[in-house]
């Protein structure tokens, strides 16, 4: 792998300093991995050394995104004692604790709909994926297409692709699909959003949606509700899905060779 694919370069004097808020989330139980996550949360499963969720918070942070809040759920006052105030990490941490994670990632994003009423867009990433700290930096330089979701054309790892969410992109750019069984695709969710306010609009007239939903379960709502969502084309940046021990193999070998 060239060092340009990999988490060595910045890019933050191409962003430049922006108020921009990022929400991660943090609150899921990763079965995959047990027994670790019998004791630990997945966002703490380390990777050469440091925590999943690190890499995340040090992405944002070479972009100039130091206003983070951190959704919680499974042992998530472990994540809190980590992390803390993040000022050890340079950043701003707000931690918010979702009661019902059981009941799919979009719960997570529900419970700070009121610390975001005021935000004219924030960043939505997962702590379960390792991402290149370009990605990011692509999604704010395109912020005039918010609502917009990075995905990668040519997926080339199998972390990226088994178990993925897919989409399905139009001639004009924008996304007319998602989900992890749709037939016809040709990109994949990288987990990195740019939103507005227009994703809560949804969430408020989605009541009838049965648990466990996801955020992909909303966004196609907010597309069959006529907001167009941009594909941000990321293809061959890098980042990985850690769901399994396969993949946290996969990614410390990948990790190793542009760290």
């Amino acid at each position: 792998m060239s060092p340009d694919n990999g988490l060595k370069s910045s890019s933050k004097e191409n962003v430049g300093t922006r108020t921009m808020r990022a929400v991660i989330l943090a609150a899921g139980y990763g079965e995959r991995l047990l027994p670790f996550t019998k004791y630990y949360p997945k966002p703490l499963v380390p990777i050469l050394g440091k925590p999943l969720l690190e890499y995340t918070i040090q992405t944002l942070k070479q972009v100039a995104v130091e206003d983070l809040i951190i959704v919680t759920g499974y042992l998530g006052q472990t994540i809190q004692e980590y992390f803390g105030n993040g000022s050890r990490f340079h950043v701003r941490i707000r931690y918010v604790h979702n009661p019902v994670y059981k009941n799919g990632n979009a719960t997570s994003l529900r419970v700070v709909q009121e610390l975001l009423a005021r935000d004219k867009a924030f960043l939505l990433l997962m702590s379960d994926h390792c991402v290149y700290v370009n990605i990011v930096c692509k999604a704010l330089q395109n912020i005039e297409h918010k609502p917009l979701l990075c995905v990668d054309r040519q997926p080339r790892y199998p972390p990226q692709i088994e178990d993925a969410t897919r989409v399905l992109v139009n001639s004009q750019g924008y996304i007319t699909k998602i989900g992890k069984d749709i037939a016809q695709w040709n990109g994949i969710d990288t987990g990195v959003f740019l939103l507005d306010n227009s994703i809560f609009e949804v969430i408020e007239r989605t009541q009838e949606l049965t648990y466990p939903f996801t955020i992909s379960d909303w966004v196609e709502k907010l597309i069959g509700n006529g907001k167009p969502l941009w594909a941000c084309d990321v293809s061959k940046l890098f980042w990985l899905d850690v769901d399994t021990f396969d993949d946290l193999v996969f990614a410390e070998s990948i990790l190793a060779e542009v760290t």
